[in-house]
This record gives structure tokens, C-alpha cells and sequence, in this order.
């Protein structure tokens, strides 16, 4: 074997070798410290975004021991954050030239990041401290709300909307060109997208506050009327008014001085009339002052209208005026249930939220007969009782409130308020019940009106259907046909004691309210035979039946009768001018839709024909059939649709 010796190096050599393996460990060991950063980063921002939404949304929810938990976990992930942007080998890397500038935004980032953290810990902890969920006393105890307490909440939300306004601001500024620019971009994005949310809820809040104390009678004693509406017997805006409670807030203090059945114990002896004055432009009353009983007041489509006609006939009545009212329906009280727990009622046994639709709007009036109709009322208003006595005495009023407020969407739950500041937050919203057309697009309105006192609303099915037929030129002709089914089980009686009308019958005349936008042209109705249009008198027409509904938009009103499981189809139709569905090089069909807070939502079928060759741009949800674009959607909201066409085949 020959042996060979390794070549012999100087001294010079020997230290160009070390300084390579030296500088090979140390770009080694940057490089794996840099990976392990980037790792790290995007764990904990990660981290971060999923436990800061799902904070936001438990206070949402009133889980308060579920947000502070994703509190923690957010803290936890802020501090994985940050750390990558500290140790060792950032801090060289901070000093080598075009990596500074990098460096310097990733810790702009971490410490932005830490700043929402800090703002939603702060959010939680306020809500925690309303709820007595901190160790303090709760906002809301024994029928009071604590009026020094509620005074202190502005200040503090003003604070924490600094704070996340200044974070949004340093995340915009971040620089996310040169090195890292991909990662540092999508955690930028990323970041303000979990801002975002906080910094609404914020808003929200910080826009409310300042009028809570006055509003809860810090300043002398505020009056709410709650009307408590049967969707059984349908209004345009709500169910009929047939329970009323009348609540009085004074330093804080709640009480309840007047409650009861609206056509026998409020105004006797059965649906007395009434003389108050309401606003001018509202056609379902011909003039001023008005006579009429409280039960028809909320006939026009728009709570913004409505609840000033009930507050008027409330204090027509002789009652107290009121500073506002609030609308609920046994949909929304059926949410408070269910978030609070059950009551006891010696008619109907225990009630939970999930039953009481059942109970009030189906059984009772086949356990009561028409004979029996007082028996009735004193059942349902034990059972209103319990419920009131139920949240009054308890601690439970915050989660009950946000639980009726997330049914605001579908209508169940309204407010109209005297004062403009809080009807303008009520309306913005989403509670004020606003019924306009949007500025550009169609427009979808309709609503069902009882007219003959029968319970069979409960029992309603509709379906909303949309036939649009687009040109070219961005111009369409729309027909808007809503079938409505009363589907009455066969097992109940077709007659009552007073033949079609009461709420022992199974039949149904109704009041079909039908708008059409306002750039519409060319309207008309179409109805079954026998039906027949039922103009308003005294106000601004427009021809064919159409009237000004008060906000300068056309409305019609279509009566007829219609027998237990059978079928009527009322329908508009109109066209839209040149330009109202193109956009760009394409057609852009855009329609709202808004619901009414019948029992069970109506459905929405919007069917779109594009012009001669055209076709629908594919989305999710749509179905095409001989080139025809179909969408279908459940109205228990305001649906928006949009469909967008392009040139060609599809």
C-alpha cells in the first residue's frame, strides 16, 4: 500500500480555510435563524388572526369566558410574533446594508401586530367588566342599570380606538419592497384584515355609547313602547301589534308601569279607536289626524314610517308619549329564549325558544276557540309575564338583548326613536327597518298584509320569483311575481264561527304590497281573477294603481281572497333604462331584496336571460340552463344579487 501524506499548508492557508468554514457556519447558521424566523413569524401571526376573529366574535355572541380564552391564545401567538423579529442573527442582519430597511419593517409588523392584540385584550376586558365578569359589579342588576358605570364606557372606547387606529396606520406604512417583500406583504394583509373587525366592533360601540346614559334616563325618564308583533297576523312592517308593554327607564331603574292585550285591555273594548297625527306622506291613512285602531299601525312597509304612527296611536290612546318603539316578534323573543334558558307558564308548561312559536302562533288558537278568546289573552300574557319577570330579575338582560339584535336582519327585530342620533344609528344598523331603493340596480320589495283577522300567516309560503330579461344596451324588462300559498293544514276548520273572517277561519284575504324601482317605466300589476287593485286616496299617484309611498318610490296594493291550500300570484312588471346593468365591456345584473319578517322566509328565484350572444360568467351557487342564469336564496335577510355577463358562448 502506498501511503500518501496530505499536502502541507501555511499559515496563510490554514486561516483562509477557517475564515471559509467560519463564514459558511455563520451564513449556515443566519440562514437557518432567518427560515426559523419566517417559520415562526407566520405561525404566530397565524395564530394571532384565528384567535383575535374569534374573540371579536364571542363578545358578539356574549361568550365572555370563550373571548378572554382566545385572548390568551392571541397573546400567546403575539409573543411567537414578536420574537421573530428579535435574537442574534436579526440583529446582524439589521446591520448589513439592504436588509436593514427589511428588518426593520418585520418588527414594525410584530409590534403593530402586538398592538391589536392589546386593543381586542382591552375590548374583552371592558366587556368583561360591563357583565361583572372581572370581578366587579355587573352593568345590569336586580331591574337596574348602572348608570356611573355605563357614563364611563365612552372615554374607555375612545381610548382603545386610538390605539387600533394607530396600529391600522403602521401597518399601512410598513414597506414591504426588497428583501422578504413576499411574507412581509402577506402578513400586512393579513394583519389588517384582523384589524379590521376589531376596530368595526369598536366603531360600532364608540358611535353608541355616548347616548346610552340619556337614552337609559340619566337625564330624567325615557319611555320605550314594545310592541310584541303575531306573525300569524301579518303586517307589512312586523307582525300585528297585539301585545304592548310599555317600559320606563329613570336614573337607570327599569320598570314596567303598562302592559297588556292591545284590543282588550289597552284599548277597550275591542280595538277601540283611536285619534293621534302621523306623518303626511304615509298612504295607508288618507289624512290628518288619523282614526283609527292600534292594531293596523304598522301597515306601511317601512318601520321608519310605521313606528311614528304607533307611537302616535299609543298616545292617542291617552297613554304616556314615548321616545321610541321597539318592535319584536315571537322569532326574536324565541333567540332570547333560547339564550337564556326557559320560563314557566302555568297555561303552556315550560317554553323555550324552539316551542314558543308553536305554542303562541298555532296551538293556542286551536286549544282557544274564537269563544274563548279572552281565555287566551290572559295565558299569553302570563307567559309575557314570565319572560319579562324573568330578565328583570335576572343578570341576563346584555346576552338577552344580543341575542333579540342578531334577528334585526330578517325584521324580527326594529326600532324607531325620536331621537334623530339614535334613529340614525338604528337605521344604519340594520334595525331601523328602512325600506328604499338602492341607488343603482333592481329592486325587490313585497309584502303580504292580513285583512281579515285570521291566524293563517303562520301557515304562509312564498315564493319570490324574478324574470329579467337583459339587452345589449343595458336596459332589461322585468317581471316580479310573488306566489304566495296558503298552505292552512287540511286538518283545521275552513270556516270559523264568523264564516271567512276571525281567526277561526282558514281563509285569507290579503293586502298584496308590491314596489318596482325608481327608475322603473312602463309598470303595471297582473293578478288572478276576482282580485282587484285597492287604491289609496289623498296622496300622489302615479298611475296604474301606483302611488307615492311617502319617500317618492311607486307602490301598488293588490286585495284578494284566497282559500286553505290554495294559491295567488300577484306580479309587477317594468323596465330599466339603457345603462343600468353595464359595467366595463360586460352586463352586470345587480338586484336587493329585502325581506319581511314573516314566520317562515320567503324564498327568492332570480332567473336572467342575457341578450343574443351573450353569456353568464360562471359563479358559485348559479345554475345555467339553455343559457338562462338561475340563483335562488332564502329571504330570511337583504339578499344581493349580481350576475355578471360577458361576450360569446359560455
Amino acid at each position: 500500500m502506498v501511503s500518501r501524506r496530505l499536502p502541507q499548508l501555511s499559515a496563510a492557508g490554514w486561516i483562509v480555510v477557517a475564515v471559509t468554514v467560519i463564514f459558511g457556519g455563520l451564513v449556515l447558521w443566519l440562514q437557518i435563524g432567518v427560515l426559523t424566523s419566517a417559520a415562526t413569524l407566520a405561525i404566530g401571526a397565524r395564530g394571532m388572526q384565528t384567535s383575535l376573529t374569534s374573540a371579536v366574535n364571542q363578545i358578539k355572541a356574549g361568550d365572555f369566558s370563550i373571548a378572554q380564552s382566545d385572548i390568551s391564545q392571541a397573546t400567546a401567538a403575539g409573543h411567537t410574533v414578536n420574537s421573530s423579529a428579535y435574537g442574534p442573527h436579526m440583529a446582524l442582519l439589521a446591520r448589513l446594508p439592504g436588509l436593514s430597511t427589511a428588518i426593520a419593517n418585520w418588527r414594525q409588523l410584530a409590534n403593530a401586530t402586538g398592538g391589536i392584540t392589546d386593543a381586542t385584550g382591552k375590548l374583552v376586558a371592558l366587556y368583561g367588566d360591563l357583565m361583572g365578569k372581572n370581578g366587579g359589579h355587573k352593568i345590569f342588576s336586580n331591574g337596574t342599570i348602572d348608570i356611573n358605570r355605563l357614563k364611563q364606557v365612552p372615554p374607555r372606547v375612545a381610548a382603545i380606538d386610538v390605539g387600533i387606529r394607530q396600529v391600522i396606520a403602521d401597518l399601512q406604512q410598513i414597506n414591504t419592497s426588497g428583501p422578504a417583500a413576499g411574507v412581509l406583504s402577506r402578513l400586512q394583509t393579513k394583519a389588517l384584515q384582523t384589524a379590521h373587525p376589531v376596530q368595526s366592533a369598536i366603531t360600532s360601540l364608540q358611535r353608541i355609547a355616548p347616548y346610552l346614559p340619556d337614552a337609559l334616563g340619566a337625564n330624567g325618564p325615557k319611555r320605550y313602547l314594545i310592541a310584541i308583533d303575531n306573525q300569524a297576523e301579518m303586517r307589512a312592517s312586523g307582525g300585528a301589534p297585539l301585545t304592548l308593554v310599555m317600559v320606563e327607564l329613570n336614573n337607570g331603574r327599569i320598570t314596567i308601569p303598562i302592559k297588556g292585550q292591545t284590543s282588550t285591555q289597552l284599548f277597550p273594548p275591542l280595538n277601540a279607536k283611536v285619534t293621534w297625527w302621523g306623518p303626511g306622506g304615509n298612504p295607508f291613512f288618507a289624512a290628518n289626524p288619523r282614526y283609527a285602531a292600534m292594531v293596523v299601525t304598522n301597515t306601511h312597509p317601512a318601520m321608519t314610517i310605521s313606528g311614528q304612527e304607533m307611537a302616535g296611536a299609543w298616545a292617542g290612546g291617552k297613554y304616556p308619549a314615548v321616545d321610541g318603539v321597539i318592535s319584536m316578534d315571537l322569532t326574536a323573543i324565541g333567540a332570547m329564549l333560547n339564550a337564556v334558558g326557559p320560563v314557566q307558564s302555568p297555561a303552556y308548561g315550560a317554553v323555550t325558544g324552539d316551542r314558543l312559536g308553536q305554542i303562541l302562533l298555532i296551538d293556542a288558537y286551536q286549544t282557544y276557540g274564537q269563544n274563548d278568546a279572552a281565555a287566551r289573552q290572559i295565558a299569553n300574557q302570563a307567559l309575557v309575564n314570565a319572560v319579562l319577570n324573568k330578565l328583570l330579575s335576572g343578570n341576563q338582560v346584555v346576552t338577552a338583548a344580543q341575542a333579540v339584535v342578531r334577528t334585526a336582519p330578517g325584521r324580527h327585530f326594529q326600532a324607531w326613536m325620536r331621537s334623530q342620533p339614535l334613529e340614525s344609528l338604528a337605521v344604519s344598523s340594520g334595525a331601523g327597518g328602512q325600506v328604499l331603493d338602492p341607488p343603482t340596480g333592481d329592486w325587490s320589495a313585497a309584502y303580504t298584509q292580513n285583512g281579515n283577522q285570521s291566524k293563517v300567516d303562520v301557515f304562509q309560503q312564498r315564493n319570490v320569483v324574478v324574470n329579467v330579461q337583459l339587452a345589449a344596451d343595458g336596459s332589461a324588462h322585468v317581471i316580479q311575481q310573488m306566489n304566495v300559498t296558503n298552505a292552512t293544514p287540511a286538518s283545521r276548520p275552513a270556516l270559523g264561527p264568523l264564516g271567512k273572517i276571525g281567526y277561526g277561519t282558514s281563509w285569507l284575504k290579503a293586502a298584496y304590497l308590491m314596489y318596482v324601482p325608481n327608475a322603473a317605466t312602463n309598470y303595471i300589476a297582473d293578478y288572478p281573477v276576482g282580485f282587484l287593485i285597492r287604491p289609496f286616496t289623498n296622496h300622489r299617484q302615479y298611475g296604474n294603481g301606483f302611488v307615492d309611498d311617502g319617500y317618492g318610490q311607486k307602490l301598488v296594493r293588490v286585495v284578494g281572497w284566497t282559500p286553505p291550500g290554495g294559491q295567488s300570484a300577484i306580479s309587477v312588471s317594468y323596465d330599466l333604462p339603457a345603462g343600468t346593468f353595464t359595467s366595463g365591456t360586460g352586463l352586470h345584473y345587480a338586484l336587493q331584496a329585502l325581506p319581511q319578517s314573516i314566520w317562515n322566509p320567503a324564498t327568492l328565484t332570480v332567473r336572467v336571460t342575457p341578450p343574443a350572444g351573450w353569456a353568464p360568467t360562471d359563479q358559485s351557487g348559479m345554475s345555467v340552463v339553455g343559457g338562462v342564469a338561475q340563483l335562488s336564496a332564502v329571504q330570511n335577510q337583504t339578499v344581493n344579487v349580481a350576475i355578471d355577463f360577458h361576450r360569446g358562448s359560455q
